[in-house]
Formats: C-alpha cells, sequence, structure tokens
C-alpha cells in the first residue's frame, strides 16, 4: 500500500540516480520522484554531483504529485541546502572563477566591472 502524499510535506528520499537536470529519488516507500536541477538552491547549480550523490538521503518538500503518483521536489527549504547556499554567497571571486569561467585576458578585462560591484557590495555588508 502506497502512502498518500501532498504538497509542501517534507519527506526523507533517496537518491537513485543522478542526470544532468536533476535526480531521482525514492521514498521509504518506494514512490518516485525527482528532485530537478533548479531545486536544489536559489543559486546557479553547474554540476548537481557536487550536491548529491547516488546513495544519499536527503529531505525534501513536495512541490506536486502528479496524477500518476510521481514526485517533484525541492531542497530550497532544507536547511543543509541553505547554508551551503550561504557558504557560496561568501566565496571570492577567484573561487567562482575556477568554478565556472573560462580564463584569459579578454574574459578578464569584461568581468572586471561585475567584480567591482560584487565587491563593493560584499564591503556594504
Amino acid at each position: 500500500m502506497t502512502k498518500k502524499y501532498r504538497k509542501d510535506q517534507f519527506v526523507k528520499v533517496k537518491v537513485t540516480g543522478i542526470q544532468p537536470y536533476g535526480a531521482f529519488v525514492k521514498t521509504p516507500d518506494n514512490q518516485e520522484g525527482l528532485i530537478h536541477i533548479s531545486e536544489i538552491m536559489n543559486d546557479y547549480v553547474h554540476d548537481i554531483n557536487q550536491f548529491l550523490t547516488k546513495g544519499q538521503i536527503v529531505k525534501a518538500k513536495i512541490l506536486s504529485v502528479d496524477n500518476d503518483g510521481k514526485l517533484n521536489f525541492t531542497l530550497k527549504d532544507n536547511e543543509y541546502f541553505k547554508n551551503e547556499e550561504r557558504k557560496r554567497d561568501r566565496r571570492s571571486v577567484l573561487e567562482q572563477i575556477k568554478e565556472t569561467e573560462k580564463y584569459g585576458f579578454e574574459t578578464i578585462r569584461q568581468k572586471l566591472p561585475q567584480w567591482i560591484r560584487e565587491g563593493k557590495a560584499r564591503m556594504r555588508k
């Protein structure tokens, strides 16, 4: 017998597979669901593997339940992932470059005004 799930309910789910667009999960009663890459955190997620691994158990919030019973989850309300997002906000510009940008003088010239704005914003905090 499968349990009835409802929107906004928190459930511990196990990651059963990872794709570039999201992570497949199962509830304790083997009901399937998906955590879309955009639902891991509010910040841009380039690689899901930096946050989730196959076999990992996470507390996720149900966004919706499809007619066929498949569940759509979010991790944005999970305290662990909120803390990860705060850590990313405090990272240095150099760490952000290493993770997402290509190097080169032209690229640096283009990005410099943005980095200056970001640095000034952090100093105001």
